[in-house]
């Protein structure tokens, strides 16, 4: 019902206040529908601002506040109009159709934001609304204000930044970054070494022909928006295969023209870097899904022999060693999809434990699984080896404690106390000294998992009121 009454409230905002056909409207409501998962995934406000019929400013028709961290707004902002002193990065979308990133914006609640525009455009490309992202950044300027107050004012600032360039040229030719002064059209005063290496690569100019020519002319990405300002602005430009960060800073000085202080860092490695993290993580994803293919293949040839027959004696074996092998197909799953190489083991637990008792309960005894389990995030060995452990000692229970019994309990603990990660499963069964002393195998696999893959310690032993306990501890933060 809410969704209807948005979508109506949405196209009644922009046929009353805006200039928008009806097929415009349409793609407003249909961008709308997302903005909530966009919001939540980004975990930042999103907006959906339409021009009004005056051009003069914009209207907010549509908002979406993230459900997975803090709002910026604490009333709806739907409604409002948008001026441009407030939120220049969206008038530039909607004047050049281009996105806007990086932008920095004052909302109408007094918070300082880090804003990204992109428009949204119709059939005939013609921008009809802007889609905003806002992240809050007002400790981030706190602090710049902190900062800023080791200078007095702008103009002192101004002042010793000509004195350095004056007296100590070699300065600001060291620093790897790009500096520019510009005048107030725009046409640079001064550069740097770094700023001169860059006007190289973009075009034949040197410093010598380079002064009193226009920036953009030398580097396209750069816009009038950017020098044509009287504060502080920021955003990341792409040009030619390179990522910049921008930002240009208004100095005042008194009796003076104000002239503009660019800096542009490349940043192009730093994104290639990110982009390389991004396809690691997709490989190993995909790597961890192939093994947990390959693993279930094998569970499926031995669940095809099991039913083909095996002797009545091997069945247990063969069961045994299919548990063990989902166990740890179960790891390879959780890492396909979390995409790091951390695995949450309260994932695992639930998931082998229930397997575990599907599929070796009988149909004489009824066996109920409790789990107390903390969300406790292990390296993928450490996770392999404690899915192999609690495979052993659940098979224990259900293999020997309720032999002859109408019903039995499995409790399962998983904690972290300090700096120790404890694994507890508990029966009530017919206790530790009542079951077979032949087949060790299952125990000396724990006993040798703990010790050297977790260098922990594993502790068996009969409850005072019938029932088995086995423990495993383990130090949370281990070596290489």
């Amino acid at each position: 019902m809410n969704d209807v009454l948005d979508t109506r409230h949405i196209r009644h905002l922009c046929q009353q206040y805006t200039s928008l056909t009806e097929e415009d409207i349409q793609i407003i409501v249909n961008k709308s529908e997302m903005l909530q998962t966009m919001a939540d995934v980004s975990q930042a406000n999103m907006f959906i601002d339409c021009p009004m019929k005056d051009r003069k400013a914009v209207i907010v028709v549509a908002e979406a506040s993230p459900t997975t961290t803090h709002s910026i707004y604490k009333e709806t902002v739907v409604g409002k109009e948008v001026f441009e002193s407030y939120e220049p990065g969206v008038f530039r979308t909607y004047r050049t159709g281009k996105p806007a990133l990086m932008n920095r914006a004052v909302t109408q609640e007094g918070h300082h934001v880090k804003q990204n525009v992109v428009p949204i455009k119709n059939d005939k490309q013609q921008t009809i609304g802007m889609l905003i992202l806002e992240q809050d950044i007002t400790l981030q300027v706190k602090h710049e204000k902190e900062l800023a107050l080791l200078s007095e004012t702008t103009q002192e600032f101004s002042r010793t930044f000509w004195d350095l360039i004056a007296k100590e040229q070699s300065i600001p030719d060291v620093i790897e970054e790009a500096l520019l002064l510009l005048h107030e059209d725009g046409s640079i005063l001064y550069a740097n070494n770094s700023a001169i290496g860059l006007m190289e690569s973009h075009s034949e100019r040197t410093r010598e022909n380079c002064l009193n020519v226009k920036v953009n002319e030398i580097f396209p990405f750069i816009e009038e928006d950017d020098y044509l300002h009287d504060g502080v602005l920021q955003r990341e430009v792409h040009n030619q295969g390179a990522v910049y960060i921008l930002r240009s800073v208004c100095l005042q000085q008194k009796d003076k023209k104000r002239r503009l202080l660019v800096y542009l860092q490349d940043i192009t490695d730093l994104r290639d870097k990110e982009r390389q993290l991004m396809v690691k993580s997709a490989v190993i994803q995909e790597i961890h899904h192939r093994v947990k293919n390959n693993l279930q293949t094998v569970a499926g040839l031995l669940r095809l022999q099991m039913r083909r027959g095996v002797p009545d004696e091997a069945k247990g074996l063969y069961q045994e060693c299919l548990n063990r092998i989902v166990s740890i197909a179960t790891v390879h799953e959780v890492l396909s999809y979390n995409g790091i190489e951390r695995v949450a083991m309260n994932q695992v637990i639930e998931k082998v434990a229930r397997m575990l008792v599907y599929n070796m309960s009988s149909e004489e005894c009824k066996v109920d699984i409790v789990m107390e389990i903390e969300e406790i995030a292990l390296q993928s060995k450490q996770a392999v080896s404690l899915a192999l452990i609690l495979t052993e000692l659940v098979q224990n229970c259900l293999k020997h404690g309720f032999i002859g019994r109408p019903s039995g309990v499995i409790c399962i603990e998983f904690r972290l106390t300090g700096d120790e990660i404890r694994l507890c499963v508990d029966d009530n069964g017919k206790g530790f000294e009542a079951q077979s002393a032949t087949d060790q195998l299952g125990l000396e696999i724990v006993r040798n998992l703990t010790h050297f893959d977790l260098e922990g310690a594993f502790n068996i032993t009969q409850n005072a009121d019938g029932g088995t306990r086995a423990s495993v501890s383990f130090p949370a933060e281990q070596g290489e």
